[in-house]
């Protein structure tokens, strides 16, 4: 019986840590400046809206480069 408890202890531990690290990560300001580039690129893939967020957050405009 003592084992069982102590499983279960482990599991509501793991879980409250995983539940804690989900919040911190979607309350985060990291993160809804990304959601904001996003909104504002919504036709651009995941990673050139990161390009855009790493290099100029307060971005409104992003233009492509077309070589001859």
């Amino acid at each position: 019986m003592a084992d069982a408890r102590t499983e279960k202890q482990k599991v509501k531990e793991i879980t409250d840590r995983l539940e804690e690290g989900l919040k911190a990560l979607f309350e985060g300001e990291k993160y809804k400046s990304y959601l904001n580039t996003m909104s504002k690129f919504h036709n651009y893939s995941a990673n050139n809206i990161q390009l855009i967020e790493m290099q100029c957050p307060d971005a409104t405009y992003v233009a492509g480069y077309l070589s001859d």
